[in-house]
């Protein structure tokens, strides 16, 4: 599990994220939707939210946690990033990390389609599906994933974060096999 609510005390308070998913307005005016799945659910749901997306597809793999190569507290994410990439290859990839990709927060990934559709795995655990469009709502309909307005990990007072280092060497292979390059911030 990428994220597990807990006490103040750091030990498990037993939340067990619903399967659901309700709409959301950010800051900025636009709609998405969010999407929570127990752990077991996540990998299942997140590749048929994949699976409507346009190709070719872009890939930037944010790590927020360099377990590592640890950076000063508070340091930028590293991003890493691929354009103009198959869904296959994507899946695939995906598949062959699940264990970094599914239950390891040290990094978030953000796909985006060809149509400007976003989707979004956090180090929570969340998924975010932008814009709200009726084919997110199709896919969730038929991965038998409800609407409501059930709490999610993001309204969790707190939240204990996995980071495992037997999950090193996925890192460096869901680098290689999507051919990500380091993106760097411009300076203005």
């Amino acid at each position: 599990m990428r994220a597990q609510s807990v006490t103040v005390d750091g030990e498990p308070d037993g939340f067990e994220p619903p399967l659901a998913y309700g709409l959301e307005r950010t800051p900025g005016g636009e709609t998405r939707l969010v999407i929570s799945t127990p752990p077991s659910e996540l990998p299942r749901v997140h590749q048929a939210l994949l699976a409507v997306m346009q190709a070719p597809l872009g890939f930037l793999w944010r790590v927020k946690v360099d377990r590592q190569n640890p950076g000063p507290q508070g340091a930028p994410p590293k991003d890493r990033l691929a354009l103009e990439l198959a869904p296959g290859r994507v899946v695939d990839a995906l598949e062959h990390c699940a264990e970094l990709v599914y239950r390891d927060a040290r990094g978030e990934i953000w796909i985006r389609g060809d149509l400007g559709e976003q989707l979004v795995l956090d180090q929570d655990g969340l998924l975010y599906a932008y814009p709200d469009d009726p084919s997110w709502r199709e896919a969730l309909e038929a991965a038998g994933v409800p609407e409501s307005e059930a709490q999610t990990m993001a309204e969790r007072d707190y939240v204990k974060h996995w980071y495992h280092a037997e999950n090193d060497a996925l890192e460096a292979e869901l680098v290689a096999r999507l051919r990500l390059t380091e993106v760097r911030p411009q300076r203005g």
